[in-house]
């Protein structure tokens, strides 16, 4: 009988524990989804609130910030989405990448597409030009982009022709000068089997590229590659372009 009762007081012991336990555990479930500020929806995208909920007076707890929280405040502090480079000025703290990469990237596909082309023939490397109807203007990075790929074709072994050179030297109190823009000034004969020509495409995220080696003989494409440019290296390309422009 005695032990009877002992037991009885101590399952009752034990199941007021039991319920205090459960209603600690429910009161801590329901301020720690109170505190928390955002969480992930039915769809897995994070939902947060405009503001931080406070902890119910109710309950008897202090909420302590932790790291989850400064990771939280990190993460709305930076508005989700793309930004378009050109309309919101976006441009990376740092990259990897230049516009010679770029340029041995499109040389090394024209190398691989290339077809009848040896390392005897004479190439010669004009500025890319924008699609339009007059296939004339040219750009910062037109002009650019052909100075690195003759430099670029040459490390392929290709004979690259550079008939910018003038007929003699000019020799002024600033420098002594080859290179002309002058037709009447230029080399009046220059060998020349093939020419690198090509044509950029705009768009509001960046430069397509179209590059082609086209034969002088037959006007035939022996080769040809294309390469995406970010819009933010061509703006880099325009800022230095006007702080260095007279």
């Amino acid at each position: 009988m005695m032990f009877s009762r002992n037991l009885n007081v101590a399952l009752k012991k034990r199941l007021t524990c039991a319920l205090v336990f459960c209603g600690l555990s429910l009161s801590g479930c329901t301020s720690t989804e109170s505190i928390g500020s955002f969480w992930l929806g039915e769809d897995g995208e994070i939902t947060h609130h405009e503001e931080p909920v406070p902890v119910p007076s109710r309950s008897g707890l202090q909420y302590t910030p932790d790291s989850r929280d400064r990771e939280y405040q990190q993460h709305v502090a930076v508005e989700p989405g793309y930004k378009d480079p050109l309309h919101n000025g976006y441009s990376p703290s740092q990259t990897h990448k230049r516009l010679n990469d770029y340029a041995s990237q499109l040389a090394m596909e024209l190398m691989e597409n290339t077809t009848r082309l040896t390392q005897q023939d004479m190439v010669g490397v004009a500025s890319f030009v924008r699609l339009n109807q007059s296939l004339n203007n040219s750009t910062v990075l037109g002009n650019q982009l052909s100075e690195y790929l003759i430099a670029e074709l040459q490390d392929f072994g290709l004979a690259i022709v550079d008939f910018k050179l003038a007929g003699g030297i000019t020799v002024t109190p600033v420098g002594d000068f080859v290179l002309t823009r002058d037709g009447a000034a230029l080399a009046k004969q220059v060998e020349m089997d093939h020419v690198v020509t090509g044509t950029i495409i705009e768009d509001d995220r960046g430069v397509r590229v179209n590059a082609r080696i086209v034969s002088l003989k037959n006007k035939q494409v022996v080769a040809s590659a294309n390469v995406y440019i970010p819009a933010f290296i061509v703006m880099d390309l325009n800022k230095m372009a006007r702080a260095v422009s007279p």
